[in-house]
């Protein structure tokens, strides 16, 4: 799970990451003060959680998420300001939650908790570590799959396929072609290069 942590005051950024470090250890976690480096960061590092702080010199929290949101539909936002009149407008995106400022240790556990779109704590490199050849591939579809709350028939109707093909990707009977990776990828909301390893090369495809 990767989380950036945006607000114009650098004490609030340190004060939740030292939290998160905490509530969720494997994460990664980044932290700017600065709100023109919000979108530069996440098109490098396609952050899962954004904590992102509403008012800021020059810069509109809102504003900001809509971009992001354009890139990722299933990033979860959750705007942290220290003015409860912001609370309304926040709705304006599909917002996680909104937390106002002082911000603590529940609140934070509370909005990680109920995240929008659940973050798999399966990390990639566990996959690699586990499976080899297409179960890497199989493995990674199962896990963005669960991510996004799909069931494997629902899966196979938005990729154009049987729910048994669906199967047997994850459990790496078979191996989708190049067109139909990158047709998943569009599907799952992750980057075509997120499903390639070391082994693709090597591995065979469906017919």
């Amino acid at each position: 799970m990767k989380i950036l942590v945006a607000d114009d005051q650098r004490r609030i950024v340190e004060d939740i990451i030292f939290e998160l470090e905490d509530i969720v250890p494997e994460a990664q976690l980044i932290g700017t003060s600065e709100p023109d480096e919000i979108i530069p960061l996440y098109e490098k590092e396609r952050f899962d959680v954004l904590f992102l702080d509403i008012e800021m010199p020059g810069a509109n929290g809102i504003e900001i998420a809509k971009k992001l949101l354009e890139l990722n539909t299933r990033l979860n936002v959750i705007y942290i300001t220290g003015y409860d009149k912001y609370a309304l407008d926040s709705y304006e995106t599909p917002a996680s939650t909104f937390l106002l400022k002082p911000i603590n240790t529940a609140k934070i556990k509370k909005a990680m908790d109920n995240l929008r779109f659940p973050v798999s704590d399966i990390t990639d490199e566990q996959i690699r570590a586990q499976f080899s050849g297409n179960a890497v591939i199989g493995k990674k579809i199962e896990k963005y799959r669960k991510e996004r709350d799909l069931t494997r028939n629902e899966l196979a109707e938005l990729a154009g396929v049987s729910m048994p093909t669906v199967y047997r990707w994850e459990n790496g009977d078979r191996l989708p072609d190049i067109a139909t990776l990158m047709r998943l990828a569009r599907i799952l909301g992750v980057k075509y290069d997120k499903f390639m390893g070391e082994n693709m090369a090597q591995a065979g495809t469906e017919e």
